[in-house]
């Protein structure tokens, strides 16, 4: 038998390490199968401007501007295509929009010794179908600039998981992407792209500094055949996307001449603003919200 006072002994340090895991564990901010947001801590990271507010739409239109080079994913991939110096944007619209809200609610909780870890995962066009990729990385805010560390770039999670053996769905597949390391950067093919405001810390290519005190606008992309995702757009990109929108209509309207624009017999003058509006937004040439702001306005006349 174990008198107590080695019972003790015994016990006291198994305590201790479970007492250090649990501190160690992250906080979960949000998670949904293997994405998530968490805040927890980071060698090196201190003294940090946290906790802090800030608005969706700053961390939305920074995110748009972050591109990389030689990821291993490329909207325009083929068989064909060998090239490594293609930019890309790091972030889908659907991406930045996620972190812009997440990451807006973990700023407000997140603690000066303490960084938000993230992965996150979205579908992209191949050349053969689409695939989910994931990246992840650490955000924190310090002397007024947003830093942001990648660990994994576009990374097919699934393929990587199916390939080591691993069954079932993909929400219960063990998301162990790296967050990224202050200490150290790992070694990787691609590079993340410096752009004004923003520069790489100590010449990494996985580690960017944003400064938050300037104003970006949305970095749009558009690739063909999808509407422009315009919910971060400033009021200048607003005005001016509008303009030019009218001009666009305008064109279309033109170039289709009077077959596009005859009456069908037995239609009113409002079935047929109706059905060339549904057209243009059929076309993609009109976008939703303005799409139903037109409706609204010809019913009205009704």
């Amino acid at each position: 038998m174990i008198n107590k006072r080695y019972q003790t002994l015994i016990l006291l340090p198994l305590l201790l390490l479970v007492s250090i895991t649990a501190q160690a564990e992250p906080n979960i901010v949000w998670k949904k199968q293997a994405d998530y947001i968490a805040i927890s801590t980071l060698s090196g990271a201190n003294d940090n401007h946290h906790p802090k507010d800030v608005p969706v739409e700053t961390i939305a239109r920074l995110l748009s501007h972050v591109q990389v080079k030689n990821s291993t994913y490329n909207p325009s991939d083929s068989i064909w295509d060998d090239s490594d110096e293609v930019l890309v944007r790091v972030f889908t619209d659907r991406e930045i929009d996620l972190l812009g809200h997440k990451l807006n609610d973990a700023f407000k909780r997140v603690k000066s010794n303490e960084v938000i870890i993230f992965s996150v995962s979205d579908f992209r066009s191949a050349y053969i179908g689409r695939k989910r990729l994931s990246i992840s990385g650490t955000v924190f805010i310090k002397d007024n600039r947003l830093n942001l560390l990648i660990g994994a770039m576009h990374a097919d999670l699934l393929a990587e998981k199916l390939r080591t053996g691993i069954t079932g769905t993909y929400g219960r597949l063990k998301n162990d992407l790296s967050n990224g390391e202050i200490q150290g950067q790992t070694t990787h093919e691609w590079q993340l792209v410096s752009f004004n405001g923003a520069e790489l810390v100590n010449n990494r290519t996985d580690w960017l500094s944003v400064d938050m005190q300037r104003e970006y606008p949305y970095a749009v992309i558009k690739q063909d055949k999808q509407r422009t995702n315009e919910k971060y757009l400033t009021e200048d990109q607003q005005a001016q996307s509008s303009d030019a929108l009218e001009a666009r209509i305008i064109k279309l309207e033109q170039e289709r001449g009077a077959k596009v624009n005859a009456p069908i017999a037995g239609e009113s003058v409002i079935e047929g603003r109706l059905r060339k509006l549904q057209a243009l937004y059929d076309s993609g040439v009109l976008p939703e919200t303005v799409y139903i702001e037109k409706v609204r306005a010809i019913m009205a006349d009704l």
